[in-house]
């Protein structure tokens, strides 16, 4: 992976896993419960822990990629990075629903505010990498 990749692949890492481990403890833990419950998700109590350790495993699978992909072999290799990307941006998708959901309050979302301008740029970012890995892998 060429270098700009591997950068943007660790950024995405790092705000996956960091939310995912900060929604283990107050007052997170009962924001995405919250979220969840007012967007009418099925299975909230669930959900909630599928949330937190999907976020947490997509994290650590693309800060691997970012400082070790290269060890493993290509396809295993390409197949990891497309699947955490668009991990990625399926969650950033609900995320900008829950955002702009009427029922959903500032204050239990990420900075106590309603426009999506977080996933919308997490969005933004999954769409460079991939563009950016597409066209390395491609010369």
């Amino acid at each position: 992976m060429k270098k700009l990749v591997k950068i943007i692949t660790g950024i995405l890492g790092f705000i996956m896993l960091m939310p995912g481990l900060a929604k283990f403890r107050e007052p997170f833990k009962t924001f995405i419960y919250k979220h969840l419950t007012l967007i009418s998700f099925p299975l909230p109590e669930l959900m909630q822990y599928v949330v937190k350790f999907s976020e947490i495993g997509v994290g650590l699978a693309m800060l691997f990629l970012a400082f070790k992909g290269n060890s493993i072999s290509r396809p295993v290799r390409e197949k990891l990075f497309y699947l955490g990307n668009l991990t990625i941006f399926l969650m950033m998708i609900v995320a900008v629903y829950t955002h702009l959901h009427p029922d959903v309050p500032a204050d239990v979302l990420p900075m106590g505010f309603k426009p999506p301008i977080m996933p919308i740029s997490y969005i933004i970012l999954v769409i460079v990498n991939v563009l950016l890995f597409r066209k390395s892998t491609n010369s």
